[in-house]
């Protein structure tokens, strides 16, 4: 590597988190210093496009954030033009131009076939599960079906159907296609292929540098911000969200599923976003949020998991997700590697705020994973503490009082360091954010007690006990409910819970049957109902 392109991007390191004057101008001279430099062909242009992001995230003035962007600009210029974008060290970089290997689920992969700046084509195969004749003889129209029994390996399978030489991915998504009236099989066979994905971007829009929502102005930055009231921010009102035509959803849509696939990630809720749930909310510092549920045929039982996209200036900085029951949520973040060392704490409590207050929430609970539990990260940065100041306690009495003890050793000596021996056995517990005191059940009390009345009242027999239950839920109701396949998922859950509770409030048993015909098509409706069900 070029010796003075890697020693002043040593210095552009040094100094991007910094904001006091000295750094700031050592910022720009550094940049302005850069731009005389020759690019590297190797992962240290990665890293300088991520400092170069960063900076676009917080800039700490006007000048600073332009010179950044025309050294991005000055980046895809040169892997568009060089030839050196198809190197195996860009594989995955998320640099613009560059290719992306990886294995996705089906939707997933039909999204992306769909994509008009990208090309798809199968990379490899990798330890698959299920032989190719044996999917296909299940999709395949029954004149072809015999194609599956001659003995083909996979290749020639593909040749005497007739699939040409680059749509494999293609044809096999199609296929698919047909099971989806029965999304878990489909996904269990495709999964099994263990087909390999080559993405080739036709344009810099699929990569992580130039994949972002529109923003009037950058929000300029005179330093990190690390100390706030938490509790303020959560209080402080929401205001409405951003008022959103169809073909501004379409474009935000693009960019939370693009902002997955380019970091080699995947959740269900941006695999299957429901666009008419989709919101934006605009709020301080150049943070926006995006918050959607998912279509109705991957919903999950009686709980609603709504996913976010948080954006900095624009840029996608965070994802993850809720599973809102009520007032409780589990909670999960998930920060790009490259704003870790930003505003973390802020982006986590400005989440917080969005959720409790669109859903009221007032506990959120995060698992073990997020704070060290088979993360080695968590254990190392003392993931615990982060999320201890922002109000989170461990549920259990015992981790609650040992850490109690462990947070006065900190306020006694600051150069106190918790053990990982400790921080680990914090990890035997969720933690909670309680921020006023609720008497709900969760989920999971609920599936308990439907077991329970299962195994008691119906010997175990739950094809039986749900035919019962429904029935039963329409006699006490006095009412038909539409049998539309999504909605019937529905009224069996609600059904076997209002079994399980010996529900007969006529007023609660309405409340039941609105959130039937409300939770697959309107996941805020459906929220408002679960609050009102609760509060009676």
């Amino acid at each position: 590597m070029n010796s003075a392109f890697s020693t002043r991007l040593r210095k552009l390191r040094a100094v991007v988190t910094r904001f006091d004057v000295t750094s700031n101008q050592a910022k720009w001279s550094t940049l302005k210093d850069l731009t005389n430099c020759q690019l590297p062909t190797t992962r240290s242009l990665t890293e300088y496009a991520d400092l170069l992001q960063f900076i676009q995230a917080f800039p700490p003035d006007q000048r600073t954030y332009t010179a950044a962007e025309r050294e991005l600009a000055r980046i895809e210029k040169f892997l568009r033009t060089a030839g050196g974008a198809s190197s195996k060290v860009f594989v995955n970089s998320g640099l613009p131009h560059t290719p992306y290997v990886s294995k996705f689920s089906h939707d997933a992969c039909d999204w992306l076939l769909q994509d008009p700046d990208v090309r798809v084509r199968l990379d490899h195969v990798v330890d698959p599960e299920f032989d190719l004749n044996k999917v296909l003889a299940i999709t395949l129209p029954t004149l072809e079906r015999s194609e599956t029994t001659s003995g083909f390996d996979n290749t020639e399978l593909l040749h005497t159907l007739e699939v040409p030489a680059g749509r494999e991915v293609h044809f096999l998504v199609e296929e698919l296609d047909k099971l989806d009236h029965e999304p878990r099989i489909k996904d269990l066979l495709f999964d099994g292929l263990g087909l390999y994905l080559r993405m080739d971007p036709r344009s810099k829009r699929f990569s992580r540098y130039y994949n972002r929502i529109p923003t009037p102005t950058p929000f300029i930055h005179d330093r990190i911000l690390k100390d706030f009231d938490h509790r303020e921010l959560l209080d402080r009102p929401l205001g409405k969200p951003v008022l959103l035509d169809d073909r501004a959803k379409q474009g935000i849509t693009q960019v939370v599923k693009r902002a997955m696939l380019v970091t080699d990630r995947e959740t269900d809720p941006t695999t299957y976003l429901d666009e008419r749930s989709l919101r934006l909310y605009d709020l301080e510092r150049g943070v926006s949020v995006a918050i959607y549920g998912m279509v109705p045929a991957r919903q999950l039982p009686l709980e609603s998991y709504v996913g976010y996209t948080l954006f900095k200036n624009g840029i996608p900085a965070a994802y993850g997700g809720a599973w809102i029951f009520g007032q409780r949520a589990d909670f999960g973040i998930n920060i790009f590697e490259a704003f870790r060392g930003g505003e973390s704490g802020y982006m986590l409590c400005q989440l917080l705020r969005v959720y409790r207050q669109v859903f009221h929430v007032e506990r959120f609970e995060i698992e073990p994973y997020q704070f060290g539990l088979d993360n080695p990260d968590g254990i190392a940065t003392g993931a615990f503490w982060f999320y201890h100041r922002y109000g989170f306690r461990p549920t259990d009495p015992k981790l609650l009082a040992l850490s109690e003890v462990e947070f006065k050793k900190k306020l006694l000596r600051k150069d106190h360091r918790t053990s990982s021996r400790i921080l680990l056995r914090f990890t035997e517990s969720n933690m909670a954010l309680t921020l006023s005191t609720i008497d709900q059940p969760g989920v999971y009390d609920i599936a308990d007690q439907v077991k329970a009345m299962i195994r008691k009242r119906y010997k175990g027999r739950r094809a039986v006990a749900e035919s019962a239950c429904v029935k039963d839920f329409l006699a006490r109701t006095g009412r038909a409910v539409d049998r539309e396949p999504n909605s019937e998922q529905v009224l069996k859950e609600v059904a076997l819970w209002a079994m399980a509770t010996d529900q007969r409030n006529v007023g609660k048993l309405g409340l039941l049957l609105g959130m039937i015909r409300s939770k697959p098509v309107d996941l805020y409706g459906y929220q408002e109902l679960l609050l009102r069900y609760f509060a009676e």
